[in-house]
């Protein structure tokens, strides 16, 4: 076969005033033609369109490219927009290891023009898996053509190796002839623009990855969290980026094959701080300083409350390979409200991400009391694969620091259920928490926390609250609490507060432990607000467990009453 291809000089086609026109019928396919999912081994059909325009347009010359080794042209088929007792011919010469060389000349909406100043390469080296199909198309008819499809092009997709990379399927040019023979100019052909055939994500994978999100997690974190594919040098280049949103994704032709890469998982910086707060909660507290003030005389641990490795990591909040007092304080502070343990730094602003460590799956759940010693602080923490010619599975736990009990991390594989604190939704054991609307007679507004703890030992609660800083203000926070340790913080509009036994043994078994006093910002008028609880409350034992919370309402209407007066 000659390397190049070579224009012979044709008639000036005939100029008419409308111009026909063809088109592909959509720059995208993403089903067979049973239409289900696009596999290998599948047949799809790319239809181009026509638009006589008032022509008498009857056949028309094609040139299409195409990859040859990913997909394999069967048949050209007519369209409606031929009769069907037209006279229908199709021609066609394959042109292997070709690709049209296009530049500012030949990508025309003029079919005629894009054909005069074709250009191509035709080499194996250069061009391993493109082709060229010219197509000549003869229609014999006393009839009108219709705008509709004029033709359908009929792809197998053929059994690439994973991670094969795909290209679109491109019209180079396209021109037709009338009734009489004489060439006619077209117009609007698609040029550069192609026709890209969706394979299902799994049919060209070559890591099809799977990441244990825990049900806790914020909804709006989740939409956001993505895992970034580097190499392996250092420092590491950014190969890929994918969303982890559903906790499942697909890697092809982003990855080349036989080749290593490394996967961390990231979480938007304006929503890391807040994970953090969210997800280190009273009960992680109480179940770290019940393990640590449990522990032998000779310093080890009983493992009675922390009862995993990686939980003990989770626990060492400051990285020193160690679990004591210190991580007990940090705890005790990030539960308190006077410090988070997961703190972006200051310069990572809107658009920068932080990165949370991830385990292989495998490796999570064997992590043992003594081997979370020797796993590399979060900063350097990846998951490392590499990739073959077939689809390799990877499996990903992620764990946040300070997140004792795993609520918001990957759950144990031996966990059926992972723990849900910190939502509005019950879980079994559980408390009841009951709110009531506040009729405002006067300046001052309490709103009681009534529990019944249905014969739970409750040893630590925690509550948040949404108020409108601009209706009315937040003066104190009353407790019922004995020889409890309590806490508040107030801020933006935003009220966290709560309480834990600090010796594990005074346990609360109902009542009204906290109660909220806010004030009317304006003296005298209607009051029209709310107070709401946010996704961040919890309860537990003296063991650590955590225990689910029934709400009777979420939301606290207050209701005013016009020109009250303080009694």
């Amino acid at each position: 076969m000659k390397k190049l291809l070579f224009i012979l000089a044709l008639l000036t086609p005939v100029q008419v005033q409308a111009q026909a026109a063809f088109w592909w019928g959509s720059n995208t396919i993403s089903t067979n033609i049973n239409g289900g999912t696009i596999q290998k081994g599948d047949f799809v059909e790319l239809e181009v369109k026509l638009n006589p325009a008032g022509t008498n347009i009857r056949s028309a010359y094609f040139d299409f490219q195409h990859q040859k080794d990913a997909i394999s042209l069967v048949s050209v088929e007519r369209g409606p927009a031929i009769p069907q007792d037209a006279n229908f011919n199709v021609s066609n010469y394959f042109y292997p290891n070709c690709q049209f060389n296009r530049n500012g000349n030949n990508v025309t909406n003029v079919g005629w023009t894009n054909y005069l100043n074709a250009n191509y390469t035709c080499d194996p080296a250069q061009v391993p898996h493109n082709a060229i199909n010219r197509i000549m198309v003869n229609v014999s008819t006393n009839t009108m053509l219709l705008q509709a499809t004029y033709i359908k092009l009929k792809f197998e997709i053929t059994n690439t190796e994973p991670g094969f990379p795909y290209d679109s399927v491109y019209m180079n040019f396209a021109y037709g002839y009338d009734a009489n023979g004489s060439t006619m100019q077209t117009t609007e052909n698609v040029g550069t623009k192609g026709v890209w055939i969706e394979l299902d994500p799994s049919a060209n994978s070559l890591v099809a990855g799977n990441i244990n999100l825990s049900p806790n997690l914020p909804t709006e974190t989740v939409s956001n969290m993505f895992v970034d594919v580097t190499d392996v040098n250092d420092p590491p280049t950014s190969i890929t980026s994918v969303s982890a949103s559903t906790g499942q994704f697909n890697l092809s032709s982003e990855l080349a094959v036989n080749t290593p890469y490394r996967f961390r998982l990231y979480v938007p910086s304006e929503y890391y701080n807040g994970l953090s707060v969210e997800a280190t909660s009273v009960s992680d507290y109480t179940t770290a300083i019940a393990e640590f003030i449990t522990q032998n005389l000779d310093g080890t641990y009983k493992n009675n409350n922390i009862d995993h490795g990686i939980k003990y990591w989770a626990a060492d909040v400051n990285n020193d390979n160690v679990f004591n007092g210190e991580d007990v304080q940090i705890l005790f502070n990030a539960v308190t409200g006077l410090d988070t343990i997961m703190v972006a730094p200051e310069f990572c602003g809107q658009g920068c991400s932080m990165s949370v460590p991830v385990f292989n799956t495998n490796a999570y759940n064997d992590v043992n009391f003594d081997s979370w010693k020797t796993i590399p602080p979060p900063s350097t923490n990846y998951v490392e694969l590499a990739t073959t010619t077939i689809e390799q599975q990877l499996s990903m736990n992620y764990v946040l620091k300070g997140d004792v009990n795993l609520s918001h991390s990957s759950p144990l594989t031996e966990q059926e259920v992972a723990p849900a604190p910190a939502q509005l939704v019950a879980a079994d054991p559980s408390i009841d928490v009951n709110l009531t609307n506040v009729i405002v007679t006067n300046d001052n507004i309490t709103i009681p926390f009534e529990i019944d703890t249905n014969g739970e030992e409750v040893s630590a609660l925690q509550f948040e609250v949404r108020y409108d800083p601009t209706k009315v203000r937040f003066d104190e926070l009353l407790t019922d609490t004995p020889s409890w340790v309590n806490f508040v913080n107030n801020g933006d509009g935003v009220v966290k507060f709560g309480g834990l036994d600090p010796n594990l043994k005074n346990t609360i078994s109902g009542g009204t432990p906290f109660t909220l006093k806010f004030s009317s910002i304006a003296a005298g008028v209607d009051m029209n607000s709310q107070v709401s609880l946010t996704r961040n409350l919890d309860a537990a034992n003296a063991r650590g467990d955590q225990l689910g919370i029934k709400l009777n309402t979420t939301v606290v209407k207050l209701v005013g009453v016009n020109n009250f007066k303080d009694n």
